[in-house]
């Protein structure tokens, strides 16, 4: 089932911007399964198919957790910005159908459902469509203009080099928030890491439950600092 066949408004069964407001703070924009933090291809599925659409009884999932998933779904983004309405003027211009998540599947399916830059397969990241030509600069849904790239190349992103879990943007080798705690570090030598998590309570009130950034490790991998 396609996501343009199991939305709520197929149904003409309408969210509350506040029910989605609520959904959004409580999972951080991220997939409430694996944690995938990326809110425009998030959908929203109700938990019990005969509850009310309402914040408790409904779960944000990413295309992957949501995939074997029946019942009609919302997206957890609804409001259509400037990029989408470029996107349809674009479509029209150019005479090409829209991307819709069949076709996104289908893509990505006849592309081998690897990496087109790193050759990661599907299983093993997310992978995403994207437009060589932006839509912002006049980029359409045609399949000369799409390639399949993995999380990971789509957004310029590597692993954190300090193992934490967090990715950082290239070129820098460490996420920001490793990268925030070295410069606190290095700012205020003589203090210990928990001395400085104490004194920068608003610094450790930006991490996600359970995450920590680690110390960098001392090399020429961070001369790009």
């Amino acid at each position: 089932m396609t996501r343009a066949e199991r939305t709520f408004t197929s149904r003409r069964v309408a969210l509350a911007p506040s029910v989605r407001a609520t959904v959004e703070r409580r999972c951080g924009a991220a997939c409430e399964s694996c944690g995938f933090a990326w809110p425009w291809s998030l959908d929203l599925f109700r938990v019990r198919e005969d509850g009310p659409n309402t914040a408790a009884n409904l779960i944000a999932l990413c295309p992957r957790c949501s995939r074997d998933r029946p019942g009609p779904s919302a997206p957890l983004v609804a409001r259509r910005g400037l990029r989408e309405r470029m996107r349809i003027a674009n479509n029209t211009r150019a005479a090409v159908p829209a991307l819709t998540p069949a076709r996104r599947r289908a893509l990505i399916a006849s592309r081998g459902a690897i990496c087109e830059i790193c050759g990661i397969s599907g299983g093993a990241r997310n992978l995403e469509i994207h437009h060589m030509i932006a839509v912002l600069q006049g980029g359409h849904d045609g399949e000369d203009n799409l390639q399949v790239l993995c999380f990971a190349c789509h957004r310029q992103v590597q692993p954190c080099l300090t193992g934490c879990g967090a990715w950082a943007r290239k070129p820098r080798p460490l996420c920001r928030h490793c990268l925030t705690r070295k410069r606190l570090q290095d700012l205020t030598p003589e203090a210990s890491w928990e001395e400085i998590k104490a004194r920068y309570p608003s610094f450790v009130a930006q991490w996600k439950p359970g995450y920590e950034p680690r110390a960098a490790p001392s090399s020429r991998h961070l001369s790009l600092l």
